[in-house]
């Protein structure tokens, strides 16, 4: 604590977050007490995880504990715990939204939730703030502690929480910007989906997905067709907008499940619509580096004054072969600023304007001030 406290000149924070791996749950709920001669009247959030991120390290496996602070001036921040109970349908009024963020539209709000995935229903509760709250930036993941119903711990101020989901919404002198990057590269080329129900693919472009595979598989070099054995496959859902060509950023990338042996069907991680045009992509290392390095690389006009990240629990050590890869990348463009964060079952973040439940991703928050 004694090297935060010197960061922030012996000033009392007005907000923490918390990360821990490898403790005990119900060890965690105590952080508050222990913390409080130092936090005081400041607001603790966080949870547990498989792994955090702190001060340039991302520990994989416990135990650890990953502690980002900041005073904030002029900030308005509201945390809220939500039970899936509690959470209003998504066609609800706009109101129940924002009673249940603590703020309204007009405040300019940002959001970062972190949830249980045992227990609540994330991608409900992002497709409600975007209703509710448009263009408000939404960042934040699933909590990967959890094998188990009642696992997770979500801290909210000197609660603890089994399931349900932390909520906090940022307001006032804030700027929270949302960075992706889905970690995959395009290859064949785009395909209208031609027949579908639900997350089967009948047929892509007037053929069967086996052929259009075959296909694909053939036109691929030495490299990527041993990611294609490897189950690197995966597929990319264009979004919305007028275009003439597509490129990495313009697709939502999504799980291929695998070809049902009955029926010849694609199954898919996503409901998908007729003509709808899709591209497949393959995930490495490199990849992930480029687009990684690719969405920094647009912010760094704006350098932020700290950053939470969201990585998936498939990347790390496991996809680049070395520890830290990632906060590597964000030091080198913006210098030796506060991150912290977690490996998560499930990263949300914006792409193109709308937020998304992802996977084997990395969102971060780009924390700064919205004037000098």
């Amino acid at each position: 604590m004694e090297g935060l406290s010197d960061t922030l000149g012996g000033a009392e924070p007005d907000l923490v977050f918390a990360f821990a791996a490898g403790h005990d749950a119900g060890e965690f709920a105590r952080l508050h007490g222990l913390l409080q001669p130092w936090l005081g009247d400041g607001l603790l959030a966080g949870c547990n995880a498989s792994g955090v991120i702190a001060a340039g390290r991302e520990q994989e496996e416990g135990p650890a504990l990953a502690l980002l602070a900041g005073v904030m001036a002029d900030v308005d921040l509201a945390a809220a715990h939500v039970a899936q109970a509690a959470l209003p349908p998504v066609t609800a009024p706009r109101e129940a939204w924002w009673q249940l963020a603590g703020v309204r539209p007009e405040a300019e709000p940002a959001f970062t939730v972190l949830a249980d995935p045992r227990s609540f229903d994330i991608e409900q509760c992002i497709r409600g703030l975007d209703r509710a709250f448009p263009g408000a930036t939404v960042v934040g993941g699933l909590t990967s502690a959890v094998s188990e119903p009642g696992q997770a711990r979500l801290l909210a101020g000197a609660d603890a929480h089994e399931s349900g989901a932390l909520l906090l919404a940022w307001s006032g002198n804030v700027t929270l910007d949302g960075v992706v990057s889905q970690g995959c590269r395009p290859v064949g080329e785009p395909l209208f989906i031609t027949g579908c129900e639900g997350n089967r693919v009948r047929e892509l472009d007037g053929k069967a997905p086996r052929a259009v595979l075959g296909d694909l598989f053939t036109s691929l070099d030495e490299t990527d067709r041993a990611l294609f054995n490897a189950r690197q496959l995966l597929i990319g859902l264009a979004l919305p907008g007028p275009r003439q060509e597509f490129g990495a950023g313009d697709f939502l990338v999504r799980q291929v499940i695998g070809l049902d042996a009955d029926t010849g069907e694609l199954v898919i991680g996503a409901r998908v619509a007729a003509n709808t045009v899709v591209q497949f992509h393959l995930r490495d290392a490199d990849a992930a580096v480029a687009d990684l390095e690719h969405q920094l690389r647009r912010h760094a006009g704006n350098a932020p004054a700290a950053a939470l990240l969201f990585s998936c629990v498939g990347r790390g050590a496991s996809l680049f072969g070395v520890p830290g890869r990632e906060t590597g990348l964000f030091r080198r463009r913006f210098g030796d600023l506060p991150v912290a964060g977690l490996f998560c079952a499930g990263e949300v973040g914006p792409v193109q304007g709308a937020s998304f439940l992802h996977g084997y991703s990395a969102v971060f928050g780009l924390v700064g001030p919205r004037r000098p």
